[in-house]
């Protein structure tokens, strides 16, 4: 999602102010960010010298192993991290935490194969973990094996079935395979839990341009753009709608949108062409 730009509709008020009325607290601002940075990483360092101490007190304590490697994460340390969380599993072998951080650290390195192993050890000893599920749907899904990744998203939101993010997944995953009915069913439990969320809106959006609903298609797809306005996949679908409706205003424009945020893509150029033909003959 995007952060928020700036109301343009504050601009004129602030250059009446004057340049030094305005810049004051945007300087204090970005002062105040970096130094919550600078604080962070020195309490991620402090972190890891109050573990790598209490290890040297005790190695044999798998705990500090663990909280070693979460900070090693968070330093991004990832190869330090994987020692850490390997030395716990050995000294605690029924530990699933360990066999979760273990997979974040290898997925950090490339490892998308190791981190899935590591992850379905973690399920073998806490399957109960809804994050657990969630993750290695998303990394299965990943790898092209989305039967096996939508039965991990309905693990996931049995487990936690008021988490937006899980359905909204499962929903696109639904989408993949061509169930639309049951895409269109998951987005919408995601968007009842979470209405601002525009990636469940662009989601049940194309589903109903897929299923011909426009009218549907059109007031999802227009949410998405207002909340997003850097998904060039919305504007395009959003432009084929309207034009689809005979409203070939809005179609060039949102096809142009959609050409300007991704130039590159082919199915962007292409649906701004058709538009351009379709507007023409049609007057």
């Amino acid at each position: 999602m995007t952060a928020k730009k700036f109301p343009h509709r504050l601009v004129p008020q602030c250059l009446r102010i004057g340049a030094a009325f305005c810049l004051g607290p945007l300087l204090t601002a970005q002062a105040f960010a970096a130094e919550n940075v600078a604080q962070d990483k020195e309490d991620i360092e402090n972190s890891i010298i109050r573990y790598k101490a209490a290890i040297g007190a005790n190695p044999s304590n798998p705990t500090n192993h663990l909280r070693l490697g979460r900070s090693y994460l968070m330093a991004k340390d990832f190869r330090a991290a994987q020692g850490e969380f390997e030395k716990a599993i050995k000294l605690n072998p029924v530990e699933a935490e360990a066999y979760e951080g273990l997979s974040r650290a290898l997925m950090r390195q490339g490892d998308r194969v190791g981190a899935e192993a590591q992850l379905k050890e973690a399920i073998k000893r806490n399957a109960k973990e809804p994050d657990y599920h969630y993750r290695l749907a998303l990394l299965i899904a990943r790898t092209g094996s989305v039967d096996e990744a939508i039965k991990e998203f309905q693990q996931a939101a049995a487990l936690d079935p008021q988490n937006a993010a899980i359905h909204r997944d499962l929903g696109a995953a639904f989408g993949i395979v061509g169930n639309v009915d049951q895409e269109i069913a998951e987005e919408n439990k995601a968007l009842a839990i979470k209405a601002n969320d525009p990636d469940a809106r662009y989601y049940l959006g194309n589903a109903y341009a897929l299923k011909g609903d426009v009218k549907n298609a059109s007031t999802n797809l227009t949410q998405c753009v207002q909340m997003d306005g850097k998904n060039a996949d919305a504007f395009r679908i959003l432009a084929s709608v309207c034009a689809a409706q005979g409203n070939f205003g809005d179609g060039l424009k949102y096809a142009q949108a959609a050409v300007k945020l991704s130039p590159d893509n082919k199915e962007c150029r292409e649906t701004l062409e058709k538009i351009k033909s379709a507007s023409h003959k049609g007057k």
